[in-house]
């Protein structure tokens, strides 16, 4: 009687687990999403910054959230039927996708610094040789303006990184401007909304009241580690999800086993 009664504690538990494990599939599913349709991100991405890297991360994680609410359906048939191949096959499968999401951490973890100099890297490149210029419409262009009105900053580090490039020293001595008018702080931080006072700005490049304070790489990295913070909290959570079921999947084989025998 006892162990019919923690039979069916197991089965119930088993199947409240997929159901949960279900439901973190479609978070992760909706979480990849979202990083791939946000305004916001699309505009940094897209164009020649070139980093479409994390729209392939984005990929990867609305793959890993598909299988992983087919990979929960199939835990509650097998739950709810009892089948020991299903549940067998549940378990490997849960156990591949717990190892990969232990190497995509490590990795993660691994090239972080490296991909932190890519990015610094690509952002000064762009800015020095291919920016055209605050009315252009070249994707470079674009995603240059965009990330300094909407971030509020000026530059890779700061406004002083436009000093050298080609878009300001190519320019008429009579008309020069040292940095993009999209470096100037605006009121609403949107495209169609002009500087607070463009001619202070540029009188006045130190004052915070009119330029953009800081740099852009620092800004952007903070806007990314804050959205791949939430994909880490799914992630751990996932991870102890899995464990557990796993751990169900295998007491209830092993009762069907024993009552099998008897």
């Amino acid at each position: 009687m006892a162990e019919g009664c923690c039979a069916s504690i197991i089965k119930t538990l088993l199947f409240i687990f997929n159901f949960i494990f279900w439901l973190a599939g479609a978070v992760l599913l909706g979480v990849g999403i979202w990083l791939r349709v946000d305004p916001g991100v699309a505009q940094v991405v897209s164009g020649e910054l070139n980093m479409t890297w994390f729209y392939n991360a984005c990929y990867v994680l609305i793959a890993a959230g598909a299988i992983t609410m087919i990979v929960g359906f199939l835990g509650c048939c097998g739950a709810i039927k009892e089948s020991k191949c299903m549940l067998i096959l549940f378990f490997i499968l849960l156990l591949l996708i717990f190892a990969a999401e232990i190497v995509a951490a490590v990795l993660a973890f691994m090239f972080r610094a490296k991909s932190e100099q890519v990015l610094s890297d690509m952002m000064n490149k762009t800015l020095q040789e291919d920016y055209k210029g605050p009315k252009a419409q070249d994707p470079t262009s674009a995603a240059w303006n965009y990330v300094q009105i909407i971030f509020g900053c000026c530059g890779t580090k700061g406004y002083g990184d436009w000093l050298t490039s080609d878009w300001v020293t190519n320019q008429g001595q009579g008309t020069r401007m040292n940095f993009p008018s999209s470096c100037c702080v605006r009121d609403k931080l949107t495209l169609d909304n002009l500087p607070k006072n463009e001619t202070a700005c540029y009188l006045n490049p130190d004052d915070p009241m009119y330029m953009n304070s800081g740099g852009c790489f620092e800004k952007m990295k903070s806007e990314f580690q804050q959205k791949i913070l939430i994909i880490a909290i799914v992630g751990i959570a996932i991870a102890a999800v899995m464990i557990l079921g796993m751990v169900f999947s295998i007491c209830m084989v092993r009762n069907m086993e024993e009552n099998t025998r008897m």
